[in-house]
Order: C-alpha cells, then sequence, then structure tokens
C-alpha cells in the first residue's frame, strides 16, 4: 500500500516541475500520514484503500498532499512541506497551505478553486463545496468546527468561528463569528 503510493507520487513529480523528495519521510512517516488520510479517504470510497482511486477526485488529491506536507511542516521540514503541498495544488487547483490545522475526515466536493490558507483551523467532518474560500482579514484566520459544511463561493476570513454542525450558505461572505448549529446565509 505504502509502496504503491510512492510509486504514484514519483510518477505525479516526473511529470511536474515540483521534485519532492521521497526521502524526506521515513516508513513510519508514512505509515502515520496513511493513517491520517484514510478518514478523508473513506468519505469517497468507504470500502477498502486502493491509491489508484485517489486520481478520480482533485479534493481527494489535495488532501492527500496537504496531509504530507502537513506532517513535514509539524517535522520542521519546511522546504519538503512546500514541494509537496505545490505539487498537490498544481494536480488539483486547490491551495491547502500545511500550515493550516485541519482535523480528520475532510471531504472536499468539486473543490477547484478552493483555497484553505494559511494557520486556518478546520475540525472533523467537514465538507467544503468548490471555490470556497478560508482565509485572512486583518491578520486573523478562521476557525471551523466539526461537522460544518461549506457551500460553493462562500468566502470564511478573519479571526472568527464557526460553531459545531454549522451550515454556511453559497456565496456567503462570513467575518463574524456564529455559534454551533447556525445556518449561514
Amino acid at each position: 500500500m505504502i509502496a504503491d503510493l510512492l510509486n504514484e507520487i514519483r510518477y505525479l513529480s516526473d511529470k511536474s516541475v515540483f521534485k519532492p523528495s521521497l526521502d524526506a519521510l521515513t516508513k513510519e512517516d508514512w505509515i502515520d500520514i496513511y493513517d491520517s488520510f484514510k478518514y478523508d479517504y473513506e468519505n469517497y470510497y468507504p470500502t477498502g484503500f486502493d491509491v489508484q482511486n485517489v486520481k478520480y477526485f482533485p479534493g481527494l488529491i489535495a488532501t492527500l498532499f496537504y496531509r504530507i506536507s502537513r506532517h513535514l511542516f509539524l517535522n520542521n521540514k519546511i522546504t519538503d512541506a512546500q514541494e509537496y503541498s505545490s505539487l498537490g495544488y498544481s494536480y488539483s487547483a486547490m491551495e491547502i497551505y500545511y500550515s493550516s490545522n485541519i482535523g480528520k475526515s475532510l471531504k472536499i466536493n468539486h473543490g477547484i478553486g478552493t483555497i484553505i490558507g494559511a494557520r486556518t483551523t478546520i475540525g472533523d467532518n467537514v465538507i467544503l463545496h468548490h471555490n470556497v474560500t478560508l482565509g485572512d482579514k486583518n491578520g486573523g484566520r478562521p476557525t471551523l468546527g466539526n461537522n460544518v459544511i461549506v457551500y460553493p463561493g462562500a468566502v470564511i476570513v478573519g479571526d472568527i468561528s464557526i460553531g459545531d454542525n454549522s451550515v454556511v450558505g453559497a456565496n456567503s461572505f462570513v467575518d463574524k463569528s456564529y455559534p454551533s448549529n447556525s445556518i449561514i446565509k
């Protein structure tokens, strides 16, 4: 399973200007990354991991490369994190900064154009749709709770919190906090 994943990453990097080092991570690191990524993967495929399936969903590609680059970032391997993050962006058209903190089981539906900015925090079981922006306003970054759904085109910015079990409507501009169980239009 890990060998298949490494082969796919090698294949992708051979076709890109980005050349992440497979040697930047140990076998144990790859296992830790897989253990985190499998929750994301199960949102798309509930039974059995097959690395060949990752390529069919850009959101899954972006999330995989985020998990890898985040692991490298947390281990102070910034250049390697940038290479993996950039490779993921080049294949998914989604930008997920490795300094963002994302819980388990993220799903990005039709995610083209989605940006998860630096130092953004996202809880568990969050669903993002395409062209969502989570980012900076006056130096602050948003926090999304658990079980939040964000619909297409939403922009969520600043030092704000969106509570658990909330829904952010399509094309919403959100720059203030909302409690749990909110419907934000």
